[in-house]
């Protein structure tokens, strides 16, 4: 068999292999995130999230709600940034900074609604491989809750 033959059935099954993997991972990470709830906006999973990880008496303010990238190139994949005052977490221990922490995480949108998918899971990657197998739902690319040009980047003051 010719070297340049045997090179390109060994790049086409490594090819397949990569896809066959993504497709699974994707397929599992978003099975696992729509167990844990779907939500309308990624707001309403970023409150979602307050309600499940803070004391009742939490304020919860949403700094930003947007696409992860600059340009809205990707937007069915959102990062939130939320400020939340509370006298404790739900598991009792102590707050942050001046009883204030403010968690960001990663929103993907389904056909079905929007997915909280943790930092660990590779959230860019599963969203890119969702567009890729049109599993992505339509997103949106302006913020919902945009950064201010003056709002000051030093949470919890």
């Amino acid at each position: 068999m010719n070297k340049y033959v045997r090179w390109s059935l060994t790049a086409l099954g490594i090819s397949v292999i990569v896809v066959l993997f993504s497709w699974l991972y994707t397929t599992a990470e978003l099975a696992s995130a729509r167990s844990k709830g779907v939500y309308a906006s990624p707001e309403d999973g970023m409150l979602a999230m307050a309600d499940k990880y803070y004391a009742p008496d939490k304020e919860v303010t949403i700094l930003y709600a947007g696409t992860n990238s600059f340009n809205g190139r990707q937007p069915h994949i959102w990062y939130v940034i939320a400020e939340i005052h509370a006298s404790a977490r739900a598991d009792g221990s102590e707050m942050g900074n001046n009883g204030c922490d403010a968690p960001g995480s990663y929103f993907l949108q389904t056909k079905q609604g929007w997915v909280h998918v943790p930092e660990g899971a590779f959230p860019e990657i599963i969203g890119f491989w969702m567009k890729v197998f049109g599993m992505a739902g339509e997103g949106q690319a302006a913020p919902s809750t945009n950064w201010g040009p003056n709002q000051n980047p030093v949470f919890c003051r």
